[in-house]
């Protein structure tokens, strides 16, 4: 016969590490049913067809950035964002009405009008889309302004001469954060200038940390190795891409070209708009992770106008997630954006600094955020911890008070008694 467990022995058995999953933590994708969204489109075949798909859920990038807290300090107004691409469908996809106009298109001359591929459209969508009715996704910067600048062929290959004009009419349009979601196997001085160029008008030139998606059609094999261009050159602020939970890629599994990263973002399974029309779809890879990165930056602008672009990535390093020194991390650099902190965090040399003649006390770093799995561990364990609290309660004092009052478990499909 065996012998009923005590409050301690369920205490213990609640709060055995993995029998809870902790929330956020999932490796599961958003709406695996929705559409992906291709890099490139292959030559001779069809563009991307627009989706008939729609999730109503909140997309788990959203809510792990906990993006919706941050609209309640900034939505991105006044601040306009380049997003260097395949250019972006402007007709058809309500998410992007008022938010994203056409740049030039420096490959086949004129105004970006459409994007046969779709992942700039993608990408607009993810840095400003609005939201729209009977969905919860929306972008990081709904009031922002996104300019749409395409440098690919039709197909969506590039090359550096490409991305140095997409570089420099960027440049031109007065963006004050500038996403090059295309990567090169090589920089010649012409690119390098015209990223220098960008950064001198004071724009934060934003870029993916690998070439895995664009290398194919910038001259170079998907088995190459070294680093990525524009994310290499100095000053540009080259992102990562993590998964649900936080997670990045596993080391030694990357493959093309990458640099190393100095942030990360979500970059898996990320739900967004796409060309056609108002369905969704799913797109991956670390230019993704760059337009949650810009999203970021254009919210930060916004609600610190005064702040360099210099200024502005030292703000989104110190605040990221596992944000632990100037030693980046292989995987997520400096640590994974957070909205909510760059926005208001108060960095140490910010502080208020004290009168004269008085004796200074050293100010205090800003304080480290736990990894989001930590995070996410923690919470469950207090959860827990809480649910195990009331159990204990519930049998210390209810249980004897009800036996002194006579009841007792009767049987199934038995009489229930009472006695007074």
């Amino acid at each position: 016969m065996s012998r009923a467990l005590g409050p301690a022995a369920l205490a213990a058995l609640l709060l055995i590490p993995g029998t809870a999953a902790p929330a956020g933590a999932s490796g599961a994708a958003d709406s695996p049913s929705l559409p992906g969204m291709p890099t490139t489109v292959a030559d001779g075949r069809p563009c991307t067809a627009g989706s008939a798909k729609k999730s109503a859920q909140v997309p788990w990038a959203q809510s792990f950035l906990g993006i919706d807290r941050a609209w309640g300090l900034s939505r991105g107004a006044g601040v306009k964002v380049a997003v260097i691409g395949t250019g972006a469908d402007l007709r058809r996809v309500p998410a992007l009405d008022g938010r994203v106009t056409g740049g030039p298109d420096v490959v086949a001359g004129g105004t970006v009008r459409d994007d046969c591929v779709g992942y700039g459209t993608f990408l607009a969508g993810i840095v400003a889309g609005g939201q729209q009715q009977g969905l919860e996704a929306a972008g990081v910067a709904p009031e922002a302004e996104v300019i749409a600048v395409r440098a690919t062929d039709r197909h969506g290959a590039t090359t550096p001469q490409a991305l140095t004009k997409g570089i420099r009419a960027a440049t031109r349009t007065g963006a004050r954060i500038v996403l090059v979601a295309l990567s090169v196997p090589s920089a010649p001085k012409e690119l390098k200038d015209a990223v220098l160029a960008a950064q001198k008008a004071g724009a934060l030139v934003v870029a993916p940390a690998s070439a895995r998606e664009w290398e194919s059609g910038a001259g170079g094999s998907q088995a190459e190795k070294g680093p990525a261009y524009p994310a290499a050159l100095p000053g540009v602020l080259a992102v990562s891409s993590v998964g649900p939970g936080g997670k990045p890629e596993a080391p030694g599994t990357e493959k093309g070209r990458r640099s190393q990263p100095r942030l990360s973002a979500p970059g898996v399974s990320v739900v967004g708009p796409g060309p056609g029309g108002r369905g969704q779809f799913t797109g991956s890879g670390d230019a993704v992770a760059g337009a949650f990165v810009a999203g970021t930056a254009a919210l930060v602008l916004s609600y610190h106008p005064r702040l360099t672009a210099e200024q502005v990535a030292h703000r989104l390093e110190s605040t990221a997630y596992g944000a632990v020194g100037e030693t980046p991390d292989p995987g997520i650099g400096l640590g994974i954006v957070d909205p909510v902190r760059a926005l208001s965090a108060v960095l140490p040399e910010e502080r208020p600094q004290p009168p004269s003649g008085t004796r200074r006390a050293s100010a205090p770093a800003v304080p480290p955020l736990d990894p989001p799995e930590a995070r996410n561990r923690a919470l469950a364990v207090a959860g827990g911890a809480a649910g195990v609290a009331v159990l204990v309660a519930f049998l210390a004092f209810v249980l004897p008070r009800g036996r002194r009052r006579g009841w007792r478990a009767g049987r199934a499909g038995g009489p229930v008694t009472e006695t007074g």
